[in-house]
């Protein structure tokens, strides 16, 4: 039953979603960026199509991701204590880390579904010229987006509870594009730097790679895939560890 649970709880926060607020909030991400690129459509040439392809990555697997994941994942601790239900979550066996596994779950499926449907929407707009690739090494970016960054985010609501959504702003802004730019070894460290990265090397597009790959040598596809496997799971796992060893104060307590 406990292996479950993350699932069920998943299930639970997407039934929930369901409202006017939140699908508005979905069709919004899905319409930013094929409105950008509807417009760019009309007035740009298509060939050369690596300026698309960048576009289109910079829209999607970075900033509507990121967003999505801004409004989903930070508040997983945040909401359940403002909800007065952390308590029974806490005497619950198992209780803190299921149900942040399955609010980390619901982050990326509900994100996931938005930046997909934008990519689909986007490249049909750019039309044959886009091809399959394009479409397929987006959606796998954005796949790779959702997982990193949604862990990144729920460690940064576990720890900086009480100013969630302020700490993770700050942190997308001065790291994520920020550091990332840099030529510098530290960019290395952060998730977009590998995204890109990827991008590059799956596509072949020299413009994609960061100025630190030109200063100190690309690294093989594997490399960044391995690195951000290695980002998820020690997130995640640190962000468990956190939930389960640190004391929330309730509503009831303030």
């Amino acid at each position: 039953m406990i292996a479950t649970l993350p699932l069920d709880v998943m299930r639970f926060e997407l039934g929930r979603s369901l409202t006017i607020g939140r699908i508005a909030m979905w069709f919004l991400l899905v319409a930013f960026p094929v409105a950008l690129i509807a417009t760019l459509r009309s007035v740009e040439p298509i060939d050369p199509i690596e300026p698309w392809g960048i576009t289109l990555y910079f829209l999607v697997p970075e900033v509507v991701c990121l967003l999505g994941l801004l409004l989903w994942a930070t508040p997983a601790i945040s909401t359940e204590l403002e909800g007065q239900a952390w308590i029974y979550l806490a005497m619950r066996r198992s209780g803190r880390s299921m149900v942040l596994l399955g609010k980390y779950l619901t982050a990326v499926v509900w994100t996931l579904s938005a930046a997909i449907t934008a990519i689909t929407l986007s490249v049909l707009i750019i039309g044959p010229a886009a091809g399959f690739q394009m479409w397929w090494v987006m959606c796998v970016l954005a796949v790779l987006s959702c997982f990193a960054h949604a862990a990144l985010y729920i460690l940064i609501g576990v720890i900086f509870y009480k100013r969630t959504m302020v700490s993770a702003v700050f942190y997308t802004l001065a790291i994520e594009y920020g550091v990332s730019f840099v030529p510098a070894l530290i960019n290395k460290f952060t998730i977009n730097y590998r995204l890109r990265g990827l991008l590059a090397q799956w596509m072949g597009w020299e413009e994609a790679r960061s100025r630190a790959e030109n200063v100190f040598g690309a690294e093989p596809a594997e490399t960044h895939l391995l690195v951000l496997f290695a980002f998820t799971i020690t997130l995640l796992a640190v962000a468990i560890y956190k939930v389960t060893r640190t004391e929330y104060p309730t509503q009831q307590e303030d």
